[in-house]
């Protein structure tokens, strides 16, 4: 009775419409964590595999992604044969977030654990995703016989898993492109894809259409890639996800435009791939930030804060999750300095704390290092009352490193009032305040 209660509940969540990804992402971690707690291994590597896409597409991927990562010792010890598929997932997480080097160390580990389980279709998938990473690291000649390998794997698999070969050939035929073999590439082409029948505007066919714009790039034929390219640059941009297709769509769309001679639509192209590159290194740092703030940290026992991390995260889950008078205030000071200073860092961050203790001593219920850059703090005010106290403090700050003449380059902050957002978690104040400091920065 319980295996049919679990398969109707996946059954629901599966034919439900969500109104927004938020919504999705918490039906998805409700789900994920029943069926973990029904260790079936088929569902679980089904749900890993085909229910996670939205998420890890998604440019903001970072709730899966720690989410994820904070059930691998789970699958270790109780769903080892669903270990492949979790890192593959994980490597998306990361691949489509154009952070290639992380990507690969979770692509390795998931074919290394599909060859002992003789999982053909997951090391063949695994494989492509791997070598997907490293186009531009291996000489190509030899990248592109490489290429070739995923597809053959899959073949050993079962005959339920062909409809994935697919997807093995792209990574070949743009590699054929690279090398100039079109006319081999533009045949893989059209015998595979030209008249496939795929989901309009699901991942496959996004990237086929790529595909085909770099062909048409590839036979001279500018104008038409253009056009190409730009249909899927504005799904993507609309959908706010696929960032490496946008990638793909900016690089080529600029270099058609420069061979045709269009220079003032260049340049408009080249600023907004401009932006899109800024966009894409600092989210890779928040990123990066995002997962430390929730495993480990190098500054844990920095004793200038009221608390180390885990204590700082425990006191956060208690307060932040009910309301009380004016509510809880959870700050985020995240501070740049200029590349060569870093040494500075050290002194700006103890500096701030300083000056927040003496304007606030008595409204600071904890504080802590995040990393090396950010200091949270949990404070008994409005919004309102924060933000002034601490222009107040950002004010004395900038008496030492004057702006655009000092080590500091910029100070980031963002105050998130639990009652006045109506957010009853941490984890919720957390993540609004992540995206305020987001806002900041591209403003």
């Amino acid at each position: 009775m319980g295996e049919q209660l679990k398969t109707l509940q996946l059954d629901h969540y599966r034919s439900q419409t969500f109104t927004s990804l938020d919504a999705h992402y918490e039906a998805y971690r409700a789900m994920f964590t029943s069926l973990l707690e029904e260790g079936n291994v088929e569902k679980v590597s089904d749900f890993l595999r085909f229910d996670s896409e939205p998420f890890v597409l998604a440019n903001s991927n970072l709730k899966i992604l720690q989410l994820l990562l904070d059930q691998e010792e789970h699958f270790k010890e109780n769903l080892k044969e669903c270990l492949a598929q979790l890192y593959i997932i994980i490597g998306h997480c990361y691949y489509f977030s154009i952070e290639f080097v992380q990507a690969k160390k979770y692509y390795r580990l998931a074919s290394s654990l599909a060859l002992e389980d003789e999982n053909y279709a997951l090391l063949s998938l695994a494989m492509n995703n791997y070598y997907a990473t490293q186009m531009d690291e291996l000489p190509k000649e030899i990248f592109w016989g490489i290429s070739k390998i995923p597809a053959v794997f899959l073949k050993m698999g079962r005959p339920e898993d062909d409809r994935f070969l697919l997807v093995r050939f792209i990574t070949h035929i743009e590699m054929s492109l690279q090398l100039g073999k079109v006319d081999y590439a533009e045949k893989l082409f059209n015998d595979y894809f030209k008249e496939y029948p795929f989901e309009k505007f699901s991942r496959i066919d996004l990237h086929v259409r790529v595909l085909r714009g770099k062909i048409l790039f590839e036979n001279g034929r500018y104008e038409c890639a253009i056009e190409v390219m730009h249909k899927v640059l504005l799904l993507c941009m609309k959908a706010n996800s696929h960032k490496d297709l946008v990638q793909e769509c900016y690089k080529y769309i600029t270099r058609s435009y420069k061979l045709i001679n269009e220079e003032i639509l260049l340049k408009k192209m080249e600023q907004y791939q401009s932006r899109f590159y800024r966009k894409i290194e600092t989210d890779k740092r928040y990123m990066e930030k995002y997962i430390k703030t929730s495993t480990t940290n190098d500054f844990e026992l920095d004793k200038s804060f009221i608390s180390p991390l885990q204590q700082f995260h425990l006191t956060g889950a208690y307060l932040l999750n009910s309301v009380k008078d004016e509510g809880y205030t959870l700050v985020l000071v995240d501070c740049k300095v200029v590349a060569t200073e870093k040494e500075k860092l050290n002194d700006i961050i103890h500096l701030i704390n300083e000056e927040m203790m003496r304007v606030m001593k008595d409204v600071i219920i904890t504080s802590t290092r995040l990393d090396e850059s950010t200091i949270g703090y949990i404070i008994q005010l409005s919004e309102n009352c924060t933000d002034a106290l601490c222009a107040k403090v950002f004010y004395k700050i900038r008496e030492y490193y004057p702006k655009n003449s000092s080590v500091l380059e910029a100070i980031y902050f963002a105050s998130v009032n639990n009652k006045e957002n109506s957010l009853t978690s941490y984890q919720k104040c957390l993540d609004l305040a992540y995206a305020y400091i987001y806002y900041e920065i591209y403003k």
